[in-house]
């Protein structure tokens, strides 16, 4: 009797269990599921030109497609190598196809561009976030950017390089100008104490001390060698005037047979 009576009760408590776990999956799906309007952000990303130097200004646009049944308003970002460079608000009103843009600076070299739905709102519904759209984010376009050579840009090049190519020959010819001047040879500085002490003594002769003082003028401080050294040093240290010269006499003389 008890098994007869337990029996229906057990199985009515299965069957309720089982439709109320189905109906809480099947809740807890449909509130999970975003619902998607038919609206996004164009896949394709262009240019207002396709010849594209470093330094000029350009547009980069987008395209944002709204055939929904809501009036909608955002804010798109813009990206250049993963880098935001602007965001714009906008506009876009059922059943209509807009364009979005921004005005870039090329820098020169190979980017990426990327345009992306950051905000977007409904006035008539509340719910809608950027979730819902189809697309929110554009392919990544890239944006070849060409070094612009200029006679301004040639000029400060060249200046740069000669600056730098002189300030180094400066230090190796000063260098090399110390290691000349060490080259110079010790001279015997004669003084009138010098003199005064190879004079001969009292109790000499003249011829003797006739002698002794001549020895020490012969025996002078001056040196043609070292001023010799001296001169090629100072040639050395100032090798760009030295070079100059060169030149100007070498072309002097050429016109000059000529």
């Amino acid at each position: 009797m008890f098994n007869r009576t337990v029996s229906p009760l057990f199985s009515l408590g299965i069957l309720l269990f089982l439709f109320f776990g189905f109906y809480t999956n099947v809740f807890a799906q449909t509130t999970s599921t975003v619902q998607t309007i038919n609206a996004e952000i164009l896949s394709n990303v262009w240019y207002s030109t396709t010849k594209i130097n470093e330094g000029n200004t350009i547009n980069i646009y987008a395209g944002f497609q709204n055939y929904s049944d809501l009036n909608l308003s955002g804010t798109a970002g813009f990206y250049v190598d993963d880098l935001e460079i602007n965001k714009i608000k906008f506009d876009s009103n059922s059943k209509s196809l807009i364009k979005l843009e921004t005005p870039y600076t090329a820098i020169s070299g190979n980017h990426s561009v990327q345009v992306k739905i950051l905000e977007i709102h409904s006035n008539s519904d509340a719910s809608i976030s950027v979730d819902n759209l189809q697309t929110f984010v554009s392919e990544k376009k890239s944006l070849n950017v060409k070094y612009q050579i200029t006679m301004d840009t040639v000029v400060t090049t060249a200046t740069n390089v000669a600056d730098s190519v002189v300030n180094t020959i400066d230090k190796y010819a000063s260098t090399l100008a110390d290691t000349v001047e060490a080259l110079k040879t010790p001279v015997e500085d004669t003084t009138d104490s010098q003199i005064s002490s190879s004079a001969p003594k009292h109790g000499t002769v003249l011829g003797t001390s006739t002698e002794a003082f001549s020895a020490a003028n012969k025996a002078s401080g001056f040196s043609f060698y070292n001023l010799g050294v001296d001169i090629l040093a100072f040639l050395i240290r100032h090798w760009l005037w030295t070079f100059v010269a060169l030149i100007f006499f070498t072309l002097f003389f050429i016109f000059k047979k000529g």
